[in-house]
């Protein structure tokens, strides 16, 4: 969902800077002395295509340089302005993702996560010299590694649910963050939510009148990576929460898509507010890992 919106949010940009420039046009070819230069233009720009010699590229650089004085006596830019020239707002260039994607996917995450837009969220900006205490920082470096291996096998891992489990402040969501962005920029459908919203998303489910009730449900259930950030923190209403986050951890597992969860609980915390069924899936030994993330809130040493 991630990559998606960002993509979107390009696609709407690349279209209002082309709608912006072609209403320019029309409106400079309202003008006589530019239409006048435009018609010339495209005359000299079909002779040069048929006889590409040097007198008519002379020509064809004095109109164009012509044309140029017009518009700027018009006040207007007939080419669209793209906020990215590398891709011109289309996302990709040579087939690969381009950088102002990947800068907008990692403020993104860096914006549902809480985290400040001048830290960014990846793999390779990681400082670990925040973890003071050196057992702790080298279990971190040990941890990061394993989650950058996650997400280079992805989806064909050996786990497809995993809980990290801490105290506030122990690194959890910039792991969480670092995960999102490294995911995202390989095209893989990521979906970020706190459990607050979650929360908030199964209410509208459980209220919505039948037939709309699968629209808030399924990007849940077929996102190739569902996040959950602070797992617990949520209020739990009767007969929702639970119940219905059950049934979004199991038809992920049964369908083989992967679920990341953050939570201040520990094992015993969660059999007890959520119950056996959610803690036996997310406990499950053979496809799923429960990650403990000790240590005092490395943010007070910031």
């Amino acid at each position: 969902m991630i990559l998606k919106d960002v993509l979107n949010k390009l696609k709407d940009r690349q279209s209002r800077a082309q709608t912006l420039a072609e209403y320019n046009y029309k409106t400079a070819l309202e003008d006589k002395q530019f239409y006048l230069i435009e018609k010339k233009f495209r005359e000299y720009n079909l002779l040069y295509a048929k006889n590409p010699s040097e007198k008519i590229l002379q020509e064809l650089d004095k109109i164009k340089t012509e044309r140029q004085a017009c518009l700027d006596r018009l006040g207007l830019e007939i080419s669209p302005l793209y906020n990215c020239k590398l891709c011109q707002d289309n996302g990709y260039k040579n087939g690969q993702l381009c950088s102002c994607v990947k800068k907008e996917v990692s403020l993104r995450i860096a914006e549902l996560c809480g985290i400040p837009n001048n830290i960014k969220c990846s793999f390779e900006s990681c400082d670990f010299d925040v973890f003071g205490n050196s057992q702790q920082r080298k279990l971190m470096i040990e941890t990061y590694q394993k989650m950058k291996q996650y997400c280079a096998k992805f989806p064909d891992t050996n786990y497809n649910s995993i809980v990290f489990s801490g105290g506030t402040g122990t690194g959890k969501t910039y792991l969480i963050s670092c995960i999102a962005s490294e995911l995202s920029y390989l095209g893989f459908d990521v979906f970020f939510t706190t459990a607050f919203g979650l929360n908030n998303i199964l209410l509208k489910s459980h209220t919505a009148n039948i037939d709309n009730k699968l629209e808030y449900i399924e990007p849940l259930i077929n996102c190739d990576l569902l996040i959950i950030d602070d797992l617990g923190t949520e209020p739990l209403y009767r007969n929702v929460s639970a119940e219905y986050l059950y049934t979004i951890i199991n038809e992920r597992k049964i369908n083989k898509r992967h679920t990341l969860i953050s939570t201040n609980l520990g094992l015993d915390d969660i059999l007890n507010r959520y119950g056996e069924r959610i803690f036996s899936r997310l406990n499950n030994k053979a496809d799923s890992l429960f990650l403990s993330f000790g240590g005092k809130d490395i943010r007070l040493d910031i």
